[in-house]
């Protein structure tokens, strides 16, 4: 029997949304909503034993995302929480919803007037766009700061010395890890071949000196440094990466994938990385920080934030930046408070959102049709007939996800997985660290 809640949110990747979801249940369960939290990849068992009035995506491109749940919830409201909305010309094209279901029965959240353009160019009412800043940015706001781990935890947890300086490296050379089968997913979905090979080569040559840089400064001065993979790298493919670049791992050189960026960003004292949005985050924190450039990052891949980064385009840049103290990412963290952060309290205005969802105070878009959720019909095959047959692979899915024969989990979706055993902890930390009853 399935039980009725005002919100299911699916996440993708732990690291990445799980914070920013469990402040936002926080929020709304002390205004009586009932939200759960599930992965959206191996929750299936769980999820099918909801009935949720709204629920929200981690991404909404095009009815294939998520198809499984919009095919089961389809008269619920949907909202999209669009986690990545710093685009550049390689991915910009992939990433721009399309479709009848993503363009006309989804409320879409945006970060920047920027994104909201984006939108509204791709098709999107007006009306489908909610504008509330980038939540994962106010964490490094009071009173969300306070709930993290701190550098002598952080440091007792790890094995580092707090009285040496901090090296963060949030690594993101995507394109150097995506295996071919997601390569011919983004040229299907519209980017170039040429600037596919091109970011994937830039990205594996970029990575191997960045390695180097590494390794001797770990030799060269006093520091602990840590690199965290992206959270879809397997902490095993890295360390595999590195040790083919650089040989054996010099000493107080650490590969660590658990905590997220902010715990990392706000402990360390200079956050080093290639064309990743991290360092946005650690300007906001106010944090030194370095984009390193060992080549001229190509057409592809830059971003509008990119020219106020400093930049190390060779090794002695990187250690110049290393011996100073003073932050020196404020026009980074000038651009992102003015650009992206929103109006008022991103999490918050997520919060406020579900309620007036909720409580029939929000203007909603119109239930999508069957046809708007349905993929892959073969023109031989009637649609009622499909509709059944799709119906019965997802029930087949939901069987299978509580049996014993249930599909097993790849590595690198083993931590995102293990998260959901979290998400209670996570939300009563919340509700001890934010004020309020």
């Amino acid at each position: 029997m399935s039980r009725s809640v005002d919100v299911v949110c699916l996440y993708e990747k732990a690291l990445r949304e799980l914070d920013v979801l469990c402040a936002i249940k926080a929020l709304a369960e002390r205004r009586g909503m009932s939200v759960e939290i599930v992965q959206q990849d191996y929750g299936y068992g769980e999820a099918m034993q909801l009935r949720p009035r709204i629920v929200v995506l981690p991404y909404c491109y095009q009815e294939r995302s998520n198809n499984f749940y919009l095919m089961r919830w389809r008269e619920a409201a949907f909202v999209n929480f669009s986690w990545e909305q710093f685009f550049y010309p390689g991915n910009r094209i992939a990433k721009t919803p399309r479709g009848d279901f993503a363009l006309n029965h989804v409320l879409h959240l945006s970060w920047s007037e920027g994104y909201s353009q984006l939108l509204r160019g791709a098709g999107i009412p007006e009306g489908h766009i909610v504008l509330t800043g980038n939540p994962a940015l106010q964490l490094y706001r009071e009173p969300y700061r306070r709930c993290f781990a701190d550098r002598g935890t952080l440091a007792q947890r790890y094995g580092l010395d707090p009285r040496r300086k901090w090296v963060f490296f949030p690594e993101n050379y995507n394109w150097a890890f995506y295996e071919q089968p997601m390569l011919d997913q983004m040229m299907r979905d519209g980017q170039s071949p040429q600037d596919v090979a091109q970011m994937r080569d830039y990205a594996t040559a970029s990575f191997e000196t960045a390695m180097a840089w590494c390794a001797r400064l770990v030799r060269d001065a006093d520091i602990e440094l840590v690199l965290r993979p992206r959270p879809a790298t397997p902490l095993a493919t890295m360390r595999e990466r590195v040790r083919a670049v650089i040989g054996a791992l010099p000493e107080r050189f650490h590969i660590l994938q658990d905590e997220t960026v902010r715990e990392w960003n706000l402990a360390a004292d200079l956050v080093a990385s290639s064309y990743s949005t991290s360092l946005v985050e650690a300007a906001i924190a106010g944090r030194r920080i370095m984009m390193l450039e060992p080549q001229p990052l190509p057409p592809a891949l830059v971003q509008e934030w990119h020219h106020l980064a400093p930049r190390a385009v060779r090794y002695e840049d990187l250690v110049a930046c290393l011996a100073g103290h003073e932050p020196n990412g404020a026009p980074l963290a000038q651009w992102a408070s003015v650009t992206v952060s929103g109006p008022a309290d991103p999490i918050a205005a997520v919060a406020d959102l579900l309620q007036a969802m909720r409580d029939g105070a929000a203007v909603l878009p119109p239930p999508a049709s069957r046809e708007s959720v349905t993929i892959d019909r073969p023109a031989a095959v009637p649609f009622g007939l499909w509709w059944l047959l799709r119906l019965g692979k997802s029930a087949l899915s939901q069987w299978k996800a509580r049996s014993p024969w249930r599909r097993a989990v790849p590595p690198e979706s083993v931590p995102d997985v293990d998260a959901a055993a979290t998400i209670g902890a996570r939300v009563a930390r919340w509700k001890a660290c934010l004020p309020g009853s």
